[in-house]
């Protein structure tokens, strides 16, 4: 009996808070969670500016601001900066401070096409079969379907076939 409580007792207030994510808010209006995966704890709090600031006890902290062009800007504590805007056709623009580009638009046939300044280029599109294909300009295409049991499977071009299953 006293083993069946120690193991009660020991699953409660030790294992259990270890095992379990958390999360909080406390006066001042800054929201703070724990992960269950690696127990880093993450603070989300506004600074004077209205910019959102996601710090962690590790250090590492972004910040999430609008600039004067009503642009999105998210910068890290190391100097990494990435601006997501949209240009004149309506398209959204992703640059970051050291040169790459990405470029997300909808093509003539409404399907979304990605493409970077390297000329990689990938397009998502559904077909005949309400499938969503995912194809690039080398050649790769992945399909993802459901199958009758309701189940997602991923295939690819050369072969390869995952199911998840619901």
């Amino acid at each position: 009996m006293k083993k069946i409580l120690f193991i009660l007792f020991t699953v409660q207030f030790i294992l259990i808070p270890r095992i379990t994510g958390s999360y909080g808010a406390n006066s001042i209006g800054n929201n703070h969670g724990h992960s269950v995966t690696n127990q880093g704890k993450k603070t989300i709090k506004k600074d004077i500016f209205g910019d959102t600031v996601i710090e962690d006890n590790h250090g590492n902290r972004k910040t999430i601001k609008k600039d004067i062009f009503g642009d999105t800007v998210i910068e890290d504590n190391r100097g990494n900066r990435k601006t997501i805007r949209k240009d004149i056709f309506g398209d959204t623009v992703i640059e970051d401070n050291r040169g790459n580009r990405k470029t997300i638009k909808k093509d003539i046939f409404g399907d979304t096409v990605i493409e970077n300044n390297c000329g990689n280029r990938k397009t998502i599109k559904k077909d005949i079969f309400g499938d969503t294909v995912i194809e690039d300009n080398r050649g790769n295409r992945k399909s993802i379907k459901k199958d009758i049991f309701g189940n997602t499977v991923i295939e690819n071009n050369k072969g390869y076939k995952k199911t998840i299953k619901t």
